[in-house]
């Protein structure tokens, strides 16, 4: 597998993420999880949950164009 770190994502591959973010959500995401991801430029901390945390504005989110997930988007 070719070393991709550090190489902007195409369209065609974030549509691809966020279409099996998607369906990790349907699938295998209980209640929550949270998540660490070792980047180069340091860890990032990822929360996904079935409820919005209270102390987090709505407007905070960006949700996800429709067009860009499956059907079930």
């Amino acid at each position: 597998m070719t070393d991709t770190s550090g190489v902007r994502m195409t369209d065609t591959e974030i549509r691809q993420f966020f279409t099996l973010l998607q369906r990790w959500c349907d699938t295998e995401l209980d209640q929550f999880t949270g998540l660490i991801i070792p980047t180069r430029y340091g860890d990032v901390y990822a929360d996904f949950g079935r409820e919005r945390p209270t102390e987090i504005p709505v407007e905070l989110y960006e949700r996800l164009p429709a067009g860009w997930l499956g059907e079930a988007g």
